[in-house]
């Protein structure tokens, strides 16, 4: 019988007021989703992150309009979302997804028709974990399992996830910080390890300083410093630490 976080997700909701955003997307609560930060939040009862991660089947024109009467929002055509400002929160909402011809970071993006096709384009198991207003959690890779567990998994054959977006090498290497004793498989860290002198040739300096400087935000970010620290093919990343 899967979990149901209808508790959790409830007190998640009331914390952040988010019944107000709810109120004008045009899906019912059951079509839905927190996803990635949010469903990780809701699962480990930790409401300190500010980003909050909703995914759809589809964004419509009514939603957009309606959104537009209190918010300033930011459409992203090309990955199918919309972002925008809420109290002191970051909210960003997309539509069902997946991703057609990778190119080392960047991906065409087109609408799917399930939750389950769009689970396919997420990066580590944790983050692929659906749970709607109501409590009710869509796990397809064990991510709910994972989190519990401590332990950090590439959805899928870990040198093809790098090679679709090598950011997702350096968000693997942040998220050793989620944990106070992370536990790694030995495959995903030789693939870091092997493609890490092609990250600076698909990720801009600009992104990779972003994504290293949320390490101090995570709980135990020493983790981090030290996995850097301990792996010579990942010295140059030392560069972005400041």
């Amino acid at each position: 019988m899967k979990n149901n976080y209808k508790i959790s997700a409830n007190e998640y909701i009331v914390n952040f007021d988010l019944n107000f955003i709810f109120n004008k997307i045009q899906n019912t609560k059951n079509q839905i989703y927190f996803i990635g930060g949010s469903s990780r939040s809701i699962i480990l009862q930790d409401f300190k992150s500010h980003d909050i991660d909703i995914v759809v089947p589809k964004i419509t024109n009514d939603t957009i309009e309606l959104l537009k009467n209190d918010f300033s929002i930011s459409l992203n055509s090309h990955y199918k979302s919309l972002s925008f400002k809420y109290n002191n929160l970051d909210i960003q909402i997309s539509s069902f997804r997946k991703d057609i011809n990778h190119y080392g970071r960047q991906a065409k993006v087109e609408l799917a028709e399930t939750i389950e096709i769009d689970a396919t384009r997420r990066d580590l198991t944790f983050n692929s974990i659906y749970i709607n207003p109501l409590g009710e959690i869509s796990d397809f890779y064990s991510g709910e399992m994972d989190l519990l567990n401590s332990t950090l998994r590439f959805l899928g054959n870990p040198i093809e996830q790098i090679q679709e977006d090598y950011l997702r090498a350096i968000r693997y290497i942040r998220f050793l910080s989620l944990f106070e004793n992370p536990t790694s498989l030995q495959e995903d860290i030789d693939a870091i390890k092997m493609l890490s002198k092609n990250i600076t040739d698909f990720v801009k300096p600009d992104k990779i300083r972003q994504e290293i400087s949320k390490i101090t935000l995570m709980s135990h970010p020493k983790n981090s410093y030290n996995f850097i620290k301990e792996n010579r093919e990942l010295l140059f990343l030392k560069d972005f630490l400041n």
